[in-house]
């Protein structure tokens, strides 16, 4: 395994010779922090304005081009994106998976945007108001469904007062918001729409942008949603679950990221989603031009980059690992998960994950950029140190005694823990087999147990019928969003599914939400810190995106595509 990061170091080393950052586009609006009354309106700067004028020419489709300051652009082209997994339910009220809200970007609209900044920009909103409690929005008057019908400050309500009945399923509720402890008005004359929060809540704003909002039949029935029901860029004219998702540009979209459109030179008539869980596949997709953007963490990496192919490379996430607190789980007992802590290098296996890219351990639960909370020291030395002995002897003390064969036994009964991870993580299986021979060498008996990208998130949101979740990457893009899953109800009622109850973490989320100043973030922290100490969750380390794209333009936010920044380039 000590052979595995050496290469996995000489691969990093090479490929950072190429490595590009994301966009230098800097739209801005009005930031927020929920504190004293804040008033903002949208600047007219699209976001997503194509700046890369590398002339590659892979296949973006039979189509007549136009030539833009020494690019040839495809006219009517198609834009071919891989998703290693499947985006699922269509409901954008009910679905909190990586690949949903990427999708969701192409075909609804957000309130409000996030720019490069972190700044809060126009979405189906082109003004607004937040005192902390009250947010007032005004509504773009041009923006319409994919049907034609318009999007008014009625139909936004719909979701909202959808997602208040608890008879519903919302995910949105415990990733959005908070709670339901809200009411909304709609005032179609004025074309304002607003949310009244019983109690501040200080990432409101931030936290809207990745409320999308269903249009047309869909707001009536977000559940019944089965091809297209927003306001997006692109209507959704086929799908097909596990293979592919085939969407159209519409017409006369304005009202965009930041007054983005769809109308530049070379944006794309349709976009392809093609769902490839394997990297070597997608790798050979990309090289032979039936695709022109997917991620690609691994070994495959160069090959494709000696094929001609740009890299871009963003912070989704973290990597995590969490314990499954269900009763009757020896991980429900804090010495387990502390002593599993502690036998695991964190950087070590953060090096294997990322290919060496980011070896620095882990520090925070939502690291994805732009990033919102800075950590602080407290929280990160709340963070079991990496000390194997010491593991062992705290197991020693709980009276776990190492046997001859290895294992630790006690009353009669092994120290048998399995270990699962999403298969269609690239690297999480070499990570796994990793943290398995140090777990092994301080006595636990680890059964390995892989898991397809359904069953991951139907176990780790559902059932919580694991041990260990050693890799989870979590693209939680704010420390409030994975309230839901370690504070909320338990299955089925919320997804809490690893049941835990940390009462310093609820009373620390308690108070972020509430306080205005700097989004809560002080507060925040101190509810990372609550996590590290219980060890309900281990941050193993940061989780870099690196989208490979040949033969057009493309540009995402935290590693989000942004699906106005397409461009397709002429074959």
């Amino acid at each position: 395994m000590k052979k595995l990061i050496t290469s996995a170091v000489a691969l990093a080393a090479a490929v950072a010779l190429t490595a590009g950052c994301s966009s230098d586009d800097k739209d801005t609006g009005s930031d927020s922090t929920g504190g004293a009354t804040t008033t903002a309106t949208a600047t007219d700067t699209p976001a997503g304005e194509a700046t890369d004028t590398t002339d590659t020419t892979e296949p973006g489709g039979d189509t007549e081009t136009t030539d833009t300051g020494g690019v040839a652009y495809a006219e009517d082209g198609t834009f071919t994106i891989v998703f290693v997994g499947d985006p699922s339910t269509l409901n954008p009220l009910n679905n909190p998976t990586n690949y949903g809200n990427w999708l969701f970007r192409f075909i609804y609209d957000p309130l409000v945007n996030r720019a490069p900044d972190g700044s809060i920009i126009s979405g189906l909103a082109t003004e607004w108001t937040y005192d902390g409690t009250d947010a007032t929005f005004q509504i773009n008057p041009d923006a319409t469904c994919y049907d034609g019908s318009a999007v008014t400050p009625s139909v936004i309500k719909k979701s909202f007062d959808y997602m208040l009945d608890p008879e519903n399923p919302a995910t949105n509720i415990g990733s959005v918001l908070p709670n339901r402890n809200y009411s909304t008005e709609a005032d179609d004359a004025a074309g304002t729409f607003t949310i009244h929060l019983e109690e501040t809540f200080s990432q409101l704003l931030p936290a809207l942008s990745f409320q999308f909002i269903p249009c047309g039949p869909g707001a009536d029935d977000p559940e019944g949603i089965t091809l297209s029901s927003g306001s997006g860029p692109f209507t959704l004219e086929s799908a097909v679950p596990s293979s592919e998702y085939v969407l159209a540009k519409r017409e006369g979209y304005t009202w965009g990221a930041g007054g983005a459109t769809n109308d530049a030179e070379g944006f794309p008539a349709k976009v392809v989603i093609k769902i490839v869980a394997d990297e070597t596949t997608a790798a050979n997709l990309l090289i032979s031009g039936e695709v022109n953007a997917a991620i690609i963490n691994g070994q495959d990496q160069q090959r494709v980059l000696d094929a001609g192919a740009e890299i871009q490379t963003y912070t989704l996430g973290g990597i995590l690992q969490s314990y499954s607190q269900v009763e009757g789980k020896l991980t429900a007992d804090k010495t387990i998960r502390q002593a599993l802590a502690m036998s695991v290098d964190r950087g070590s296996v953060a090096t294997v994950m990322t290919n060496g890219l980011r070896p620095e351990p882990g520090t925070s639960v939502a690291p994805a950029t732009p990033k919102l909370c800075q950590d602080d020291a407290s929280a990160a030395s709340a963070i079991p140190a990496y000390d194997p002995a010491a593991a062992g002897a705290l197991l020693d003390e709980a009276g776990w005694v190492l046997g001859s064969d290895g294992i630790r036994e006690k009353d009669g009964q092994k120290l048998h823990l399995s270990v699962s991870y999403n298969t269609s993580v690239g690297p999480a299986a070499a990570a796994v087999e990793f943290m398995a021979e140090d777990w092994k060498a301080v006595g636990f008996d680890i059964e390995i147990k892989p898991l397809e990208h359904s069953d991951y998130l139907q176990t780790l949101n559902q059932t919580g019928d694991f041990d260990i979740m050693g890799i989870e990457v979590f693209s939680n893009p704010f420390p409030s969003t994975i309230t839901g899953m370690f504070a909320g109800a338990y299955p089925p009622d919320g997804m809490n599914a690893q049941h835990i109850d940390n009462q310093e973490y609820k009373d620390a989320i308690a108070q972020a939400i509430v306080t205005p100043e700097n989004y809560g973030c002080e507060y925040w922290n101190k509810a990372s810190e609550a996590l590290f100490s219980n060890v309900d969750l281990l941050p193993i380390g940061e989780w870099p995106t690196n989208w490979l794209v040949i033969g057009g333009e493309f540009e995402a936010l935290g590693g989000r595509p942004l699906a106005t920044a397409l461009r397709v380039y002429a074959s």
